[in-house]
C-alpha cells in the first residue's frame, strides 16, 4: 500500500511537471512528405506516437491470442487424451490383479498414443492372454511389441518364456531363457521362471541351487518353494541308489530345516539305507541322529540292526529315557537288556513302555519276555488286559 502511494504521488507530480511545461511552450513540429504536410505541436506528436503504439501493441496481443487457440485446443485434447489413457491403464491393471484376463487385455492393448502409452501396458496385456489360456493370443501380443519396439526386449523375452510354460512347452522357455544376456539371467523373475524349468525338467541339482535365491527374491510362495526344496533333495537320495555313501553324503548336505523331526528326508533316508541292506551304514546315522533327536520311525528302524550294533546304540537311547512319551526308547532298551541276559531289567523297561503309551506291540513285547522268565499265565494275563483295554 505505501509503494502504491509513493507510485501515485510520483505521477501526479509528472503530469503537473508536464502540464506546466506544455502550457508554456507547446513547442511546433512540422512534417512534410511532397505535397502533405502536418503542423502540430511536439506535445500533441508524442501523444499521437504513444497512442498509436498502444493501439498496436493492442492488435498483436489479439493476433498473439488468435493464433494460440489451436495449440490450447490441441494441448486440451491431449489432456483429455491422456487421462482417458490413465483411467484404461488403471481399470487395465485393476482388473488383472483381481484375475479379470479378458477385460484387462483389451483395457491394456487399447492403451493410448504411441506416446502415451506405458512400455509395461503390451506385456500386460500378454500376461493377460496367457493366463486366460490363450497362449497363441499372448505371443502374437509379444511379437507385435517386439516388433513395434514398445517394450524392453529383456522383459518380452521373460513374458515370452512364462507364456511357454503355462503352454507346457517347457523346451520352449528354455530356448527363451537362454536368450537373456549374463545380466538379464540374474534378475529374480529370470531365476524364477528357470527354476520352474528345471523342476519340470527334474533337474534337481539345478533346481536346488536356484531355489534359494528364489526364497531371498520372494518371487515364489515360500509353500511352493518348500515343497519344491523337500521333492528334489528326495529326489536326490532315490538317485543314490544303494550307494551308502552317496546317500549319506546327500543327506548331509541337505538344508537344516529339513531333517527336522517329521520331516519325510530321514524316513527317505532310512528306507534306502535299509533297502539297500547298509547295516553298518544305517547304525552309524541311527547313532547320529540319537545326539539330537529320537523318533518313532528312528526307534523302527532298529528292528534291522544286529545284535551287536543295537548294543552300540544303548549309551545313545539312555539320554532320551526322561523325554520317551511313545515308549519306543524304552522298548528298544528293553530288547538291548535282552540280548544282554539282564532279565529284570527288560521286564522293567517294556512295562515302562506299556505304561508310556499302552499299544499292542509294547504289550506283545511285554509278554513275551515274561513267557521268556516262565510266567506263562501272567504272560497270558496281560495280552488279555491289553487286549481288553484296546477295544
Amino acid at each position: 500500500m505505501a509503494r502504491f502511494s509513493l507510485y501515485l504521488v510520483c505521477g501526479l507530480v509528472l503530469g503537473a511537471v508536464l502540464v506546466n511545461a506544455i502550457s508554456q511552450d507547446p513547442g511546433y513540429l512540422l512534417v512534410t512528405w511532397g505535397d502533405w504536410q502536418v503542423e502540430t505541436s511536439v506535445w500533441l506528436a508524442l501523444s499521437a506516437v504513444t497512442f498509436s503504439l498502444v493501439v498496436l501493441w493492442f492488435i498483436l496481443r489479439v493476433l498473439r491470442t488468435t493464433l494460440r487457440v489451436p495449440r490450447a485446443l490441441r494441448s486440451w485434447l491431449g489432456i483429455r487424451s491422456a487421462r482417458g489413457a490413465q483411467r484404461r491403464a488403471d481399470k487395465g491393471f485393476a482388473a488383472f490383479f483381481e484375475g479379470h484376463w479378458d477385460v484387462a487385455e483389451k483395457a491394456l492393448k487399447k492403451g493410448g498414443a504411441p506416446d502415451e502409452q506405458t512400455l509395461l501396458h503390451p506385456l500386460y496385456a500378454a500376461l493377460a492372454a496367457t493366463r486366460r489360456g490363450e497362449s497363441a493370443r499372448a505371443l502374437a501380443l509379444l511379437e507385435q511389441a517386439e516388433t513395434e519396439g514398445s517394450a524392453p526386449a529383456s522383459l518380452i523375452t521373460l513374458a515370452r518364456a512364462e507364456c511357454h510354460l503355462k503352454a507346457g512347452a517347457t523346451d520352449a522357455a528354455e530356448r527363451s531363457l537362454d536368450q537373456l544376456s549374463a545380466s538379464e539371467r540374474k534378475t529374480p523373475r529370470a531365476k524364477a521362471l528357470r527354476a520352474e524349468v528345471a523342476h519340470r525338467r527334474r533337474d534337481w541339482q539345478q533346481l536346488i541351487e536356484l531355489l534359494a535365491d528364489v526364497r531371498r527374491a520372494g518371487t515364489a510362495p515360500d509353500e511352493q518353494i518348500d515343497v519344491w526344496e523337500r521333492e528334489s533333495w528326495i529326489a536326490l537320495l532315490s538317485e543314490a541308489d544303494d550307494a551308502a555313501s552317496t546317500a549319506v553324503s546327500v543327506w548331509k548336505r541337505a538344508p537344516e530345516a529339513l531333517k527336522a523331526p517329521g520331516q519325510p528326508l530321514w524316513l527317505a533316508l532310512l528306507q534306502i539305507l535299509q533297502q539297500g541292506a547298509q547295516a553298518d551304514a544305517l547304525q552309524k546315522v541311527l547313532q547320529e541322529r540319537l545326539q539330537q533327536h529320537c523318533e518313532s520311525v528312528t526307534i523302527d528302524a532298529m528292528n534291522g540292526l544286529s545284535d551287536k550294533q543295537l548294543l552300540k546304540m544303548k549309551k545313545a537311547l539312555q539320554r532320551w529315557r526322561d523325554e520317551d512319551s511313545e515308549g519306543g526308547c524304552h522298548a528298544a532298551l528293553a530288547r538291548i537288556a535282552r540280548i544282554e541276559g539282564d532279565a529284570e531289567t527288560e521286564a522293567a523297561l517294556w512295562g515302562e513302555a506299556h505304561a508310556r503309551h499302552p499299544s499292542a506291540s509294547h504289550a506283545a513285547g511285554w509278554a513275551d519276555c515274561l513267557r521268556h522268565q516262565g510266567k506263562e499265565s501272567e504272560a497270558s494275563a496281560l495280552e488279555a488286559k491289553a487286549l481288553a483295554a484296546l477295544r
